[in-house]
């Protein structure tokens, strides 16, 4: 039987008014993709408005700053710096990352080969997980903690000799049963009607120190983390004052259980599955983009993806340049 598509809205939630707030923060600055390119846009790197035009590059117009000396193009400190695709296209794709479309319906839909997609999502998701990390999501009031596993995945590359075990295809199960070291945990937690966290740092159940290495810096004081039961999680006392709730034995408590995480995880593993696996080394990547897709409106998909910005830098591994995330797609 034809499964059914799975895209990244199918477990949208209403947003709150927390919801709200972060996402406004989170497109400050954007403009609209029908406003005109401006004839001398500020220079990248000091902000200097004493810009003179200096010449083509490759077809596209360049300039030069009085102030700092640097010379650069529209697309410089973008997400198009060294792209051959239109803001459009650029636009386009980022819709479809969010909606789950797969990176060969993109290219043959947008004409363009499947390197060229597979180079354009993981810039994204790396500039979304950098974004992230420099503005840190804390829980407070009432959150959810709890982890989901997914197998271990060497999609797109030879099995190592190091992974100890015979290949698999798409959907095979692990060789064993249970939670083993085949496992990648994805340790997660969301507030709820708030903010979410996505991270992965260690094979099977999370130890101590892992959750601690996860969670520090994102627990609020005063905060009730309800959990599962798992004695790592006792460690977040030592993080910040909060109350750790076991909800194992609530059964059907309206408000002790762990409904929105496990909706949260739901979310993930549909996903997950509708992309037949995520390379491990590129787990996090995409646990970011789940972090902001689980709780962000579909008609504010293309405003948020095309406006992600920050004052600090990203490299991506296929790029022999640095990419920065200063206005991901040129204005």
């Amino acid at each position: 039987m034809e499964s059914k598509l799975v895209t990244l809205f199918d477990y949208l939630k209403n947003l709150c008014e927390a919801d709200i707030d972060r996402i406004i923060r989170f497109v400050q600055g954007i403009l609209s993709a029908d406003q005109a390119v401006p004839e001398r846009p500020d220079c990248p790197y000091c902000s200097s408005r004493h810009i003179i035009k200096y010449g083509h590059k490759g077809g596209k117009q360049r300039f030069l700053c009085k102030e700092c000396g640097q010379t650069y193009m529209h697309t410089t400190n973008t997400l198009m710096a060294f792209s051959h695709q239109s803001r459009s296209v650029w636009l386009d794709f980022i819709q479809d990352t969010l909606e789950g479309v797969s990176l060969d319906d993109s290219s043959e839909r947008l004409g363009m080969s499947h390197p060229t997609a597979f180079n354009m999502r993981h810039k994204i998701l790396t500039a979304l997980e950098d974004w992230i990390e420099e503005n840190p999501v804390v829980l407070s009031d009432v959150s959810e903690l709890d982890e989901t596993f997914v197998l271990e995945s060497y999609k797109g590359k030879s099995l190592p000799a190091s992974a100890n075990r015979k290949p698999r295809k798409h959907g095979s199960k692990a060789s064993t049963r249970g939670i083993s070291s085949e496992y990648i945990a994805i340790c997660t937690g969301i507030q709820r009607d708030g903010g979410v966290i996505a991270k992965t740092v260690n094979r099977a159940k999370p130890s101590s120190d892992e959750i601690t290495e996860i969670y520090e810096g994102h627990i609020a004081d005063g905060t009730l983390v309800l959990v599962d039961g798992l004695r790592s999680y006792n460690a977040l006392k030592s993080l910040a004052n909060c109350s750790i709730k076991d909800v194992v034995n609530e059964d059907n408590d309206p408000v002790f259980n762990l409904n929105t995480v496990n909706g949260l995880h739901s979310f993930i593993k549909d996903t997950y599955n509708h992309y037949r696996g995520v390379a491990t080394k590129y787990l996090n990547r995409y646990n970011a983009l789940f972090s902001v897709a689980f709780r962000c409106a579909k008609n504010k998909a293309e405003t948020m993806m095309a406006s992600i910005g920050s004052s600090g830098s990203t490299s991506y591994w296929h790029s022999c340049k640095s990419i920065r995330t200063e206005g991901l797609l040129c204005i």
